[in-house]
């Protein structure tokens, strides 16, 4: 026999090899420890080892060893939920209905340590109809009687949460669930009102606590309760993105972190833009574009149910819309086409989504398409086309612009009307990018001029009968911005001739009260937007200049040129970024105060020659007067320490604001 042969013989098993496998056996703690045992070569029972640290040694041939960590993690984790059960029951002992919670006195929701939140307070300012079980619920804004909306009330068997030094019992996380739901959710209806809050806790505790973040915005009850949850929701946020791997709900809780974001008080710190980034990268790696084909994307084969498709269709044309609101706002572009988008907006598949969710996703197609249109001509560094080419481009896109303003028809509600009038805002930026004099640039701006009054009165008349901008995501607010800063360009050019400026001065009124109104804590983004805006206008109002073409001096940021042309005009005139030799008499406020030449910078006014008198609505009064923001502004006006955060550049608000010795 040859050495190959004999290579290939299997070895003889023989009695001595049978009897060393029959004693591979172990205790109880030595299989534990990953230690080799006496009792495999036959001895004593217990062993040598239990003996002597003090164990009980048992044999159990089927004993699967225990990941203590993991154990000690759930041993902690169901102590500590033990502990907040135990600590409600002896906190509330009587549990109030719903009814009898509004007629309770408020206390704070939120306290450190161990102590706990009295569930009367949590409820909120909703009608009797809506609590009365007997009435059924109205449908919410942005569905169709073909959606119907079903709101859970507040229910005590609801389990009680912690989060870090937060306790919230089952009633309370039950009336934020249904806050959340009856206030936000149907502006974006990515979620499903029907699911429990323990459900949603089962299926991601962030997106569960993302839920409870976003209905405590406007919870007047606990106006802290924002502030308390953004720390621990923005760590478990961070810490979900840090660890994969991601399921699709933290895709959800992410959007919903966007479309509602964190209070910022400047751009440059807003963490939007890359929460995005991170939710559509994991968006495509989980296959939520291709949710019929997702096994694909899966290491396990695997097939979606039909409400499970349904669920990854709203999330993937959620991701979507999101993302293109924030990238036009930035100015960069966004992915013009996809299939499953298109399938959704073009009625491939019917049912899939709802109709106010397709409806935005088809604004947010054709914005992406508007963008991806201008933005292809790599000749320049705007990307913008050449001169006098970009003229009939814009005409073919406002054409299907019109066209898709048609093709709604009387189908779309007021609120994604006005989304639908930002989005052509957005095309008639780009008017103002081209350098042409042509008749058709001036008709097409003084479109833009009226699509911002209306725009901002159709929100102000829905703001009044459902406070839409306290609830509604941010898109709205950018909307608001957009059409004020139109009007603003517009009104001081040489096309005021041709415009209403008293209805515009009124839009623009309006503008600054609903940015104030989107406002959710002091000096937030909004909140400075608004005396950003009035500060803007008076600066136009003293130079008076109506004769110049309207066009912009940025041209980088594509449909977002015009809102960051317009904060640049405002570091010019109020943030020290004009030189000396070019500062005009009313410019010199600030030198001056820097200077130190007065000692009573309080009492100092605006330095130089008044303009005329401009009828601007105060926004904390409720009559229209002339407003001392055209005459003179004060220090607290001009230089305002706060609004200079806003800036992306590093500026001494004390040094502005006067040195002393």
């Amino acid at each position: 026999m040859d050495r190959t042969t004999r290579r290939q013989r299997p070895p003889d098993p023989g009695p001595q090899s049978s009897r060393h496998r029959s004693k591979r056996i172990a205790c109880r703690q030595c299989r534990q420890a990953k230690i080799r045992c006496e009792l495999s070569t036959g001895g004593p029972i217990p062993c040598s080892r239990c003996r002597r640290m003090g164990h009980d040694c048992t044999l159990d041939t089927g004993y699967q060893r225990v990941n203590r960590r993991e154990r000690l993690e759930e041993l902690e984790k169901e102590v500590q939920h033990l502990r907040s059960s135990v600590s409600a029951s002896r906190s509330v002992p009587n549990i109030p209905t719903p009814i009898e919670s509004f007629h309770a006195d408020a206390s704070p929701v939120v306290e450190q340590g161990s102590s706990l939140v009295n569930e009367d307070i949590f409820l909120p300012d909703i009608s009797a109809e809506t609590l009365d079980h007997s009435t059924p619920v109205r449908a919410v804004r942005g569905q169709t009687p073909d959606e119907p909306a079903t709101l859970a009330l507040p229910s005590s068997s609801t389990a009680p949460r912690t989060l870090e030094f937060l306790h919230f019992t089952g009633t309370q996380i039950s009336t934020l669930f249904q806050i959340f739901f009856h206030h936000y959710n149907p502006y974006a209806p990515l979620l499903d009102p029907a699911v429990s809050p323990d459900e949603y806790y089962a299926r991601s505790p962030l997106l569960f606590w993302v839920i409870v973040l976003v209905a405590s915005r406007r919870f007047s009850e606990e106006p802290g309760l924002l502030v308390s949850l953004t720390g621990p929701v923005k760590k478990i946020l961070w810490d979900a993105i840090a660890n994969p791997p991601h399921t699709w709900h933290i895709v959800q809780a992410i959007l919903l972190a966007c479309l509602w974001p964190f209070p910022t008080s400047s751009l440059s710190s807003d963490i939007t833009p890359i929460l995005l980034s991170a939710a559509h990268t994991v968006a495509v790696r989980l296959g939520l574009h291709r949710p019929e084909a997702i096994q694909d994307f899966s290491r396990t084969k695997r097939r979606l149910s039909p409400d499970e498709i349904k669920e990854t269709a709203r999330t993937w044309a959620t991701c979507y819309i999101a993302a293109q609101t924030v990238s036009t706002t930035d100015g960069q572009t966004w992915v013009s086409s996809d299939w499953m988008v298109d399938r959704l907006c073009d009625g491939d598949i019917t049912g899939m989504i709802p109709t106010s969710l397709k409806h935005q996703l088809m604004i947010s197609r054709f914005m992406a398409r508007v963008c991806q249109f201008m933005s292809g001509h790599p000749h320049g560094p705007t990307g913008l086309p050449r001169p006098g080419d970009g003229i009939p481009l814009l005409a073919l896109l406002e054409r299907e612009y019109t066209e898709l303003c048609y093709g709604f028809s009387d189908n779309l509600s007021d609120e994604n009307n006005v989304l639908l009038n930002g989005a052509g805002l957005q095309l008639y930026v780009f008017y103002l990018l081209e350098t042409s004099d042509s008749d058709s640039r001036k008709r097409a701006l003084l479109r833009a001029y009226k699509i911002s009054t209306e725009t901002i009165s159709k929100l102000a008349h829905i703001d009044a009968g459902s406070d839409a901008t306290q609830y509604s995501p941010i898109s709205f607010f950018r909307v608001v911005c957009l059409a004020s800063m139109f009007i603003l360009k517009l009104i001081y050019s040489n096309l005021s001739i041709f415009l209403d400026i008293e209805n515009g001065k009124r839009s623009f009124t309006s503008a600054m009260i609903l940015s104030r109104r989107v406002s959710i804590e002091d000096n937030d983004l909004p909140g400075r937007t608004s005396k950003i805006l009035t500060q803007l206008w008076s600066a136009q109002a003293r130079s008076g200049q109506r004769d110049k073409e309207p066009g912009l001096k940025l041209k980088t940021r594509l449909a977002a040129s015009l809102l960051h042309d317009s904060l640049w005009t405002w570091r010019e005139e109020f943030g020290g970024q004009r030189s000396m030799e070019n500062t005009p008499p009313g410019g010199m406020f600030c030198y001056i105060l820097y200077a130190g030449l007065t000692n009573s910078p309080t009492d100092l006014r605006l330095i130089g020659t008044r303009g005329q008198n401009v009828s601007i609505q105060d926004p904390n009064s409720t009559t229209s007067q002339d407003v001392a923001y055209v005459d003179g502004l004060t220090l607290e006006d001009v230089v305002d320490a706060e609004i200079l955060a806003l800036l992306p550049f590093s500026l001494d608000a004390d040094a502005l604001l006067g040195v002393q010795g």
